[in-house]
């Protein structure tokens, strides 16, 4: 696929994206993920988790950064959060900042990665197992073990650095440990939609798919949601 390498937003990112933008992007309600358990692959930073917990949920993150030391993950998620703005400022006709230059989703991101490395090093201490280091296309689940998986921000975005074949891979994992599998966004990271889509799906035996129309938390053109159910 060749794209504009500004458009790029480089090697993959910790995202940091909250509760309410995990409800908007995946069209869920808080019942929905009440009725769990859930499997946020890949969890990266977000406090998704800790926010579901809190409410009485049951949830399961995987990342492979969670074999990180907590410092070693601070920095990472730091660097992250910078790099992704930086790559945002590049593109005005897609990304708005205020007049102090701040992007408005990076105060609320920076809140979010706090609150997920305090439960994560609370976690890390009692030996819950609510963060799990691990990568697909190979989780340590046994088949069926969660209703619902979410996966933001990584199959379809990162077109350009993962082929076909880890996406189709990821997906039937995906779909091995959970009965429903809710993928965000259907474009890559400049905004075209994924080519193979229709392939994917043509792919995936005895599953049935369906294309939800959501509000994109970041940008306008992130308005797609894939519900895939077997």
């Amino acid at each position: 696929m060749t794209q504009d390498s500004r458009s790029l937003v480089g090697p993959v990112l910790i995202s940091s994206r909250t509760f309410g933008n995990y409800l908007s992007q995946f069209a869920l309600t808080e019942s929905d993920l009440l009725a769990g358990p859930v499997l946020d692959c890949p969890g990266g930073a977000s406090d998704f988790a800790a926010e579901l917990r809190s409410r009485g949920g049951r949830v399961v993150s995987v990342d492979p950064s969670y074999d990180l030391s907590v410092t070693a993950l601070t920095e990472r998620i730091d660097a992250g959060r910078a790099q992704v703005t930086e790559w945002a400022r590049t593109q005005p006709e897609r990304f708005s900042f205020d007049e102090n230059g701040v992007w408005e989703h990076s105060p609320v991101w920076e809140g979010s990665a706090r609150r997920f490395l305090a439960d994560f090093t609370r976690d890390s201490a009692e030996g819950t197992g609510h963060y799990r280091a691990a990568l697909l296309p190979n989780l340590p689940f046994a088949d069926n073990s969660f209703a619902l998986a979410v996966s933001g921000f990584l199959l379809f975005t990162y077109a350009d650095q993962f082929d076909y074949a880890f996406h189709l891979a990821a997906v039937r994992e995906l779909l091995r440990v959970a009965s429903e599998v809710r993928l965000h966004p259907l474009n890559d990271s400049s905004a075209a939609p994924y080519q193979d889509l229709d392939r994917l799906l043509g792919d995936l035996d005895g599953v049935s798919a369906r294309v939800l129309t959501v509000r994109g938390t970041t940008d306008p053109q992130e308005n797609r949601t894939l519900v895939l159910t077997r």
